[in-house]
């Protein structure tokens, strides 16, 4: 046993061997003897050393109040009691003074450069001692009860407390369960390894250690206390916000919103937290959704940023209006500055990129750099956006309408358009989803619009041409065609008829008229509407109707009335007397190709021949006439070559050659001088024919006398009385004719040609004058028509016999 003068007696350095073996023995009782025996030689650093040798195991509490008497500068006084137990020939008492010396150098130390008071050798002991902790046992429970006596008395040690060792503590103990898949490569090691990390890797390996599911608890207990550990190195928040950034681009904007509600973010330094609110505000423009729960989030980060920045007095300076979206981060960007007005700005934009369901970037790039075409083109996507848009409700009409007004007037995302184009576009696209009532209510008759009468006019006109392009059919009770109708009638005819609207309609009663009827541009498709429209010449479409649709040539009047609606409708004239003439040339042809030649000739004669002078005998109708009136004068029934048409049909034959004559007489009064010779030959035929009959009836008769023994009656003409006048003859009454105007039609009609010979007959007789006189006032034509192709009549020949 030593006692405590023996102790007292030792030299510095052979008492602190002492000491550090009672330390090492855990035997604080004798420890404290060494000490009180030796105030000057155990005061601070010294000591220090001493509690070095202490084991890692040890209960930090029976310790703690030597580290606290070494800050308090109060010896640590012997207890009393019991001496010392060591032989008095120990070899820790015995030594000689260099060897004991040698072995205090090699104690436990602690870094001189730490060590300039006592209050930093204990801040340096209590670090070193906790590492030794860690490393020989792992047990940081024993190392949370070493520092906590020192967390509020050593702001060092409180701070590498809660940032470092309740950090690495957590990980440990709360997250030992996570998945290996789920954690990075970064290995964070024990205390010594982790508190030596970058705060950029630091952050990061917390990160991706601690999972998103608490992500705002771990960062109030996890990275802020590391970070506040490593004094707010900017590269570990520059980790968060990166962090943060990676949320939005991933699709976590939830995520993202949950993190701003309920962190206020980095305390006690206000240009972190500037840069805090200034990325919560640039991560409302950096999210690419748009739907309602997005919005809801942003307004959420906005109504918090206005709490906190009002609370810091954030951006009182002067607010400068952005010209462009620019970089979000920048921190000259007006758009992202912590200030009441660019957030204030913010719930403005919020509000319009929820009207257009459009990013919130998107939206403010076109209000601040899109052109007027980009904002029309946006304008045109939000009123016409959607798969069913074309189903909206009046009342939601009302709603994109009031919205429309908003970005235009308020929010300034249409702000380079003027209200009638956006009236315009919102009135095109009521009428294209036939939302008549609404237009009429809006445009015709309440006039709450900014259009005047002819912009609404050209609106509905636009529309109605897209419906009839589109139409299938041309039925105007049905599909497209009903809109087309429908949209003409928000305005025609009790507000408007002008020219324009009148021709649309027109339009679609022609197109509606036509079908009624087959009639095909293509083999196999249907007509439809928009051919009527574009084509060159609509008119010529009867021709094909007449051709497809038996008999309808009967509905002459009915086809001419479709022919000026077709004219008027697609150019602004229904072409007066020259359709009338068109159409019935066309019903001509169409009853000539199916053999009813007593229709033609009835159209011919009865009212195509009579337009000539009651339309002015204009060039074109002229040309109808004569043309017509050629083609019908020279048709031959198929039927005729086959069973002998004059043999067949005795008088029938002959009244047909004289109809036939009669029309190509029609022809020749009116048709330019080069088509005489053609019509003339036609003529010599018709001739040639009627003399066969003529010859044909009279042997007929001659026969019929001799059968009943009877004489000729003499009710015939001599041959040259009956037949018709030859073509010799004819030119020299055309050059009689040229000495006077005209030759009156109505000669033809019951007057006497001149020239005849006429004498009294009998009343038998009377029908067979009535047809030579009728000859002959065809042949009076003949030469009215001749008179006019004075250069034909010069080179004719006589018709004379034999020939």
């Amino acid at each position: 046993m030593i006692t405590s003068s023996r102790i007292a007696g030792l030299s510095p350095a052979k008492a602190t061997l002492l000491a550090a073996n009672f330390a090492a023995s855990a035997d604080l009782q004798s420890l404290r003897s060494v000490i009180s025996s030796h105030p000057s030689t155990f005061c601070g650093h010294d000591l220090l050393r001493v509690l070095l040798c202490l084991p890692e195991t040890m209960d930090p509490s029976l310790y703690v109040p030597f580290l606290k008497s070494i800050l308090s500068s109060d010896p640590v006084s012997g207890v009393g009691g019991r001496e010392a137990d060591i032989p008095t020939s120990s070899p820790i008492l015995d030594p000689s003074e260099e060897s004991a010396r040698r072995k205090v150098d090699r104690l436990p130390s602690l870094p001189a450069k730490d060590c300039t008071s006592n209050r930093d050798c204990v801040i340096s002991f209590l670090l070193q001692r906790s590492r030794n902790i860690d490393s020989e046992t792992g047990a940081l429970t024993i190392v949370k009860e070493l520092l906590t006596p020192f967390r509020t008395e050593l702001p060092d040690i409180g701070k590498y407390l809660s940032g470092v060792v309740e950090v690495l503590s957590k990980l440990i103990y709360e997250y030992e369960g996570r998945e290996e898949g789920e954690r990075e490569e970064e290995d964070i090691g024990g205390l010594a390894s982790f508190e030596t990390l970058t705060a950029e890797v630091g952050v990061r390996a917390l990160l991706n250690h601690c999972g998103d599911g608490e992500a705002v608890h771990n960062l109030r207990v996890l990275v802020v206390p590391y970070l506040n550990f490593k004094e707010n190195d900017p590269a570990g928040w520059c980790v968060i916000w990166a962090w943060l950034g990676e949320k939005i681009e991933s699709g976590d904007w939830a995520g993202f919103v949950e993190v701003i509600r309920r962190w206020d973010g980095p305390l006690g330094d206000e240009d972190l937290r500037e840069q805090y609110a200034r990325f919560a505000i640039a991560g409302c423009y950096m999210c690419r959704d748009t739907g309602t729960w997005a919005l809801e989030g942003m307004r959420a980060v906005q109504r918090k940023l206005m709490s906190l920045v009002a609370s810091c007095n954030m951006g009182n300076g002067v607010y400068k209006t952005p010209i462009i979206l620019g970089d979000l981060l920048d921190k000259e960007n007006p758009l992202t500055t912590p200030s009441t007005e660019s957030l204030k700005l913010l719930d403005i934009l919020i509000t319009s990129a929820g009207i257009l369901s459009l990013p919130l970037a998107t939206a403010v790039k076109v209000k601040l750099e899109g052109s007027h075409d980009d904002q029309k083109a946006l304008l045109v996507r939000y009123v016409k956006g959607g798969p069913n848009w074309t189903k909206r409700s009046d009342e939601e009409w009302r709603k994109t309408r009031d919205g429309v007004r908003w970005l235009r007037s308020k929010s300034e995302i249409l702000g380079k358009l003027s209200a009638e184009e956006a009236e315009k576009i919102l009135l095109a696209g009521m009428l294209a989803a036939t939302r008549f009532t609404l237009v009429k209510e809006f445009y015709v008759d309440g006039h709450t619009g900014a259009l005047g009468k002819e912009d609404v006019e050209r609106s509905i006109l636009d529309a109605f041409q897209e419906f009839y392009d589109n139409a299938s059919n041309g039925n105007k009770t049905r599909g497209s065609m009903k809109n087309a109708l429908s949209t003409l009638q928000t305005i025609y005819p009790l507000t408007s008829k002008s020219t324009a609207l009148t021709r649309a309609h027109r339009l679609v009663t022609a197109t509606h008229a036509l079908s009624h009827y087959s009639l095909t541009l293509t083999p196999g498709a249907p007509l439809l509407p928009v051919q009527v429209r574009i084509h060159p010449d609509p008119a010529s479409l009867l021709a094909r109707l007449l051709d497809s649709n038996p008999k309808s040539y009967t509905q002459a009047d009915n086809l001419i009335m479709i022919a000026k609606d077709l004219a008027f409708g697609t150019t602004g004239s229904d072409g007066g007397g020259q359709t009338d003439a068109r159409v019935l040339g066309m019903c001509v042809e169409a009853a000539l190709s199916e053999n009813d030649f007593e229709t033609a000739y009835s159209f011919a004669v009865n009212r195509l021949v009579s337009m000539a002078s009651a339309t002015g005998d204009t060039e074109d109708v002229r040309d109808v006439i004569w043309r017509t009136c050629f083609q019908a004068g020279r048709y031959r029934s198929p039927y005729a070559a086959l069973i002998g048409e004059n043999t067949a049909h005795g008088g029938k034959a002959l009244r047909v050659v004289e109809m036939r004559m009669e029309l190509l007489a029609q022809a020749l009064r009116v048709c330019p001088p080069h088509a005489l010779t053609e019509i003339l030959a036609v003529w010599r035929r018709c001739e040639e024919e009627l003399r066969a009959g003529l010859k044909e009836d009279e042997e007929e008769e001659e026969r019929h006398a001799a059968l009943w023994g009877t004489g000729a009656v003499g009710s015939r003409r001599t041959g040259e009385d009956e037949a018709p006048m030859g073509l010799f003859a004819v030119a020299r009454g055309a050059a009689q004719a040229l000495r006077v105007s005209t030759f009156p039609l109505s000669m033809g009609r019951g007057g006497e040609v001149q020239g005849s010979d006429r004498g009294g007959v009998a009343e038998e007789q009377v029908a067979e004058e009535h047809r030579t006189r009728k000859r002959d006032m065809v042949s009076g034509m003949v030469t009215h028509g001749l008179a006019s192709g004075l250069g034909w009549v010069l080179g004719a020949q006589p018709n004379t016999p034999g020939r």
